[in-house]
């Protein structure tokens, strides 16, 4: 069984530990030992592991950097060789096929023929570079999504982690509001408390549940969807690590070197670069020639002696009506690294634009955070304990003390509103240098 304790903001209440074992709400029970007690607890970093594994996504480059690395083992191949038969220079006439006595050696002849297109193995070797480097890209790319799912875990994580905490705050009231109920009704029935009391200890019970109810479906929610990035099944019942890390970053010193070392885009477009550079080899290598052997045997019809016929060919590639288009391809290709250099320049530009801007919302978001803790909290917390010490010695009104219990709760709420503002843009600053 889930113990639960009640804590006001983070001060354990003697006098309520009796009450929350008195007013427990068996189905809210029933829902938190669904959750907490039979399932798992899965971390952020297993979370993690398994979307790397798991995920269709990433599968999908993984199959693709595969296809492209078969592709580039042939990249060196020859093209196949060509054979053929068939009649060469036969007359249509077939009796002019044999020797007769009038001294006609006959005519005509069946050849078979055999050619063999080599490409030069320069131009072998550019291509087999050229292919062997888009799997490079495709590998470097498949890192930039999964820093953008982890990512998205993350968020979802930090959620469901300040959910609890909430929870936990309702959960803490719920037992408050329902001893004040039982309270009232006994001073009522001894006409020491007036009806409307109870009426409103009652609405704030069941706006209490309300809110119970919101925060349960919204952990369901954020479970589903760290299921669906695990491509588990919709319904797997997890728990999750409920202790929170508050990161440095905002003191932490990056430069464009470290950017460039981490993240997966900009390392995508250096393969690019390099990809497109082994491009303009390769068309540059198209001005070398290639070869090729055909080699001819016929058999000739009548007393004419066979026959046969071997050649050499090459290519010229340099004939400026043939090296219009490699030209023209390379000197496209130098442009187009431009554009990558330019990319790379703005990614890392922007990159470090916001970062700055999250170091400084971080640095704001813990000064307010810090506000709540040293000021605003404890001084609601003693008025809420002050004003509950003066009902219960029948100097101060019921009204005044749920009034305050209220302005706690709400403050409690809006302050795990804020840290997890901050939670969030620490996900946005680990995305960003993408912390592996």
């Amino acid at each position: 069984m889930t113990k639960i304790s009640t804590i006001v903001c983070g001060t354990k209440d003697t006098n309520f530990k009796s009450i929350a074992r008195r007013s427990r709400n068996w189905m809210g029970l029933f829902i938190i030992n669904t959750f907490f007690v039979n399932a798992q607890v899965l971390t952020i970093d297993s979370i993690s592991s398994s979307i790397r594994s798991s995920h269709p996504e990433l599968k999908m480059y993984d199959a693709q950097v595969k296809s492209m690395d078969a592709y580039a083992s042939g990249a060196s191949a020859w093209e196949a060789p060509k054979v053929g038969g068939g009649f060469f220079m036969t007359p249509y006439n077939t009796s002019m096929w044999n020797s007769d006595n009038k001294g006609n050696n006959g005519m005509g002849s069946f050849m078979l023929t055999a050619e063999q297109a080599i490409t030069n193995p320069a131009k072998l070797k550019a291509n087999e570079r050229y292919m062997k480097a888009m799997s490079k890209v495709e590998s470097n790319n498949k890192g930039a999504t999964q820093n953008m799912l982890i990512s998205e875990a993350k968020t979802y994580y930090a959620s469901w982690q300040v959910l609890k905490k909430k929870q936990k705050v309702l959960l803490n009231n719920e037992a408050l509001i329902n001893y004040i109920i039982k309270t009232t009704e006994i001073r009522y029935a001894y006409n020491q408390e007036k009806l409307n009391t109870v009426y409103k200890a009652k609405a704030s019970l069941a706006e209490n549940k309300a809110l119970q109810l919101m925060v349960e479906n919204d952990i369901r929610m954020r479970m589903i969807e760290l299921n669906k990035l695990m491509n588990w099944d919709k319904s797997t019942l997890f728990e999750i690590d409920t202790t929170i890390t508050i990161k440095g970053y905002e003191t932490e010193m990056v430069d464009t070197v470290t950017i460039s070392a981490s993240r997966s885009d900009v390392k995508a477009i250096e393969s690019s670069i390099m990809l497109n550079r082994y491009k303009q080899k390769y068309e540059q290598s198209k001005s070398k020639p290639d070869f090729g052997v055909t080699y001819w045997h016929m058999f000739s019809f009548g007393n004419n002696p066979n026959l046969f016929s071997l050649m050499g060919t090459v290519s010229i590639p340099i004939a400026p009506w043939s090296s219009k288009m490699y030209k023209a391809a390379n000197a496209g290709l130098v442009f187009q690294e431009q554009a990558y250099n330019n990319q790379r320049e703005s990614i890392l530009n922007e990159t470090m634009g916001r970062l700055s801007s999250l170091k400084s919302q971080i640095a704001s978001k813990k000064a307010q955070l810090k506000l709540y803790e040293g000021s605003i909290l404890p001084a609601l917390q003693k008025n809420y304990k002050a004003t509950l010490s003066a009902y219960e010695q029948d100097t101060e009104d019921l009204f005044v003390v749920l009034d305050a219990r209220q302005s706690l709760q709400m403050t409690q709420l809006e302050y795990y509103n804020q840290l997890l503002e901050l939670l969030l843009l620490q996900v946005e600053y680990e995305k960003e240098i993408e912390l592996k």
